[in-house]
């Protein structure tokens, strides 16, 4: 299953909480025990919801069988989920490559998140200046929102691969973060990589 599905609990007093896209939700087995931890309901009561058999929701959630599309919404809908399918365009090479970087930059993030924030901070400074035509405001705005906010949605933008994640990297305010050996090593593997996924097709 690709990584394009996403998922938001609501209750009737409105959003009580949302998991939206993001690189880890990868398999069919995951959201089906994502939904049912959510969904607050025993295994049997959620499988009575969604009208199939509690067996049958074991077996998705160890993911022994694939459940249809038609069955992951009726799941979704008894544990109060709204089931989302997206489909995307493929990153292209440069993207792959900002995708990649930000990711290493994100582990960095974790590791010493005040360094990181404080350099990308300066750096934006750096950007704002040098945008006298403000063409690049948007981004610069964005990104200034995301360092003062949480780690955690600052990480999401970096390594989310919707589209808006995709644009906002291409303006980074992260140069410098990374070594020269590690920018290198990075850029080296998706060019490997790109290489085997054409030699497979």
């Amino acid at each position: 299953m690709n990584n394009g599905w996403s998922l938001s609990q609501f209750s009737g007093g409105g959003s009580t909480g949302v998991m939206c896209y993001n690189n880890n939700v990868a398999t069919t087995a995951e959201l089906v025990r994502t939904m049912k931890v959510n969904s607050g309901h025993t295994l049997r009561e959620l499988a009575r919801r969604a009208k199939t058999s509690a067996p049958a929701l074991v077996d998705y959630e160890a993911g022994r069988h694939e459940p249809k599309l038609s069955t992951l919404h009726r799941i979704a809908d008894a544990a109060g989920c709204d089931l989302i399918v997206e489909v995307r365009p493929r990153l292209t090479h440069p993207e792959r490559r900002t995708l990649e970087l930000h990711k290493l930059i994100a582990e960095k993030l974790r590791a010493d998140p005040q360094n990181v924030i404080q350099r990308a901070k300066a750096r934006i400074e750096v950007m704002r200046s040098r945008d006298e035509e403000g063409r690049s405001a948007a981004y610069i705005n964005a990104w200034d929102r995301l360092l003062s906010g949480s780690i955690d949605e600052l990480e999401a933008a970096m390594t989310s691969t919707d589209q808006a994640s995709r644009d906002l990297r291409q303006s980074s305010p992260f140069g410098g973060t990374l070594s020269d050996d590690e920018r290198l090593e990075v850029l080296n593997r998706v060019a490997d990589e790109d290489r085997l996924g054409r030699a497979i097709r």
